[in-house]
């Protein structure tokens, strides 16, 4: 181990150099007619930005009905990532990244745009030209050339700050002490069995003088069940889950994300039951046909196949899988999550703030005399 760390730190060293030279070099963009809220984290790996952005989006839609929407993606492994692309539906996650199709999915009516030159994408795919624009930059924290108007970081609460160390001896994207740029900080994932966590991380920011308006969240999960001939989904009641599966009555697991550990147990704590077999893939897996339609070997009707939203817009294009889910007359559930945020009437009303301050600053509303 120690050998270990001697060989790797003065390559953290280096990735913290090459990290400040590359982020100095950067210029600053201000897209025009926008409120502008980023969503990131300085971890490697899922610390639940795709629900938090829904979140967000779920909020606006409320509070501000007349605002337009837009979600700005890099689009990670998409294909059309380097060039840049608008989304007209979710149905084509290899084209458009998986996240980026699961929240065009979900919210139809929001403009979701990737692109690696995510300036370049806006300028050319925009089409709002009213003022009442938020535009949401998903996994922003590290993307500073477009300015924004408020910065939400996100931390694990199972592992905030990784090891300590950046990569590649850890998991940090950047030194934490650089949390500091950040408007707004946010523990995800808590749980009551990790509660004590949360106070131990709130205690390092206060050592670092991170001094933060900060709050916890935890995932809120639903099952839904999907209509293999129309793709609709429909909520599963809770009381008609599984209390006590046989061991001849079973769910099967598979899933491509981050932390996949965390699907299992939200899927253990939704469905009721620890009857759940598993099979879990690399992040933004991309479920080749021969590999999914391997998953129904030896498995019949009694198995109910269960997956999460981000890997359905992937799975729900592989037609010869679903055809073989049918003739087996199988069943499949999609995990929903959604944040709830511990003291939300707080967040909420500083979102509200940053409206009424960017309406006043742009002429939307009249300046108070």
């Amino acid at each position: 181990m120690k050998v270990f760390f001697t060989l790797f730190l003065p390559l953290t060293w280096l990735y913290q150099f090459l990290f400040w030279l590359s982020q100095g070099r950067k210029k600053t963009t201000v897209l025009p007619n926008t409120l502008v809220i980023s969503v990131g984290n300085i971890t490697v790996g899922g610390t639940g930005k795709t629900p938090f952005v829904q979140y967000l989006v779920q909020y606006f839609q409320k509070a501000n009905k007349g605002y337009a929407i837009t979600i700005l993606s890099r689009g990670y492994k998409a294909k059309l990532s380097k060039e840049g692309a608008i989304l007209t539906d979710g149905h084509s996650p290899n084209l458009f990244g998986d996240e980026p199709s699961e929240h065009k999915e979900r919210f139809p009516g929001v403009q979701v745009m990737i692109g690696q030159n995510r300036i370049g994408s806006f300028f050319k795919y925009n089409q709002i030209q009213s003022k009442q624009h938020i535009v949401i930059l998903d996994d922003g924290f590290q993307h500073n050339q477009i300015h924004r108007d408020f910065d939400i970081v996100l931390l694990d609460n199972n592992a905030p700050f990784g090891n300590g160390f950046t990569i590649p001896l850890g998991y940090l994207r950047e030194p934490i002490s650089h949390v500091k740029r950040a408007n707004v900080i946010v523990f995800t994932k808590i749980t009551e069995t990790n509660q004590k966590e949360f106070e131990k991380g709130k205690g390092t920011l206060d050592q670092l003088g991170i001094q933060l308006p900060t709050f916890g969240s935890s995932f809120q999960a639903d099952a839904y069940e999907i209509n293999l001939d129309t793709f609709e989904q429909s909520l599963v009641p809770k009381n008609s889950l599984m209390q006590e599966a046989s061991p001849s009555d079973s769910y099967f697991l598979f899933t491509g994300v981050g932390n996949p550990n965390h699907v299992l147990e939200t899927t253990i704590s939704t469905l009721n039951t620890n009857q759940i077999q598993s099979r879990f893939f690399p992040d933004h897996y991309e479920f080749e046909e021969t590999v999914l339609l391997s998953l129904l070997d030896g498995k019949d009707e009694k198995t109910i196949f269960v997956t999460t939203e981000k890997d359905w817009v992937k799975v729900r294009t592989q037609i010869k899988f679903i055809e073989e889910m049918k003739r087996k007359k199988m069943q499949l559930f999609v995990i929903r999550v959604d944040v709830v945020l511990h003291e939300q009437s707080v967040f909420e009303s500083m979102l509200a703030h940053l409206v009424s301050t960017y309406e006043v600053k742009n002429g939307l509303v009249s300046k108070p005399s």
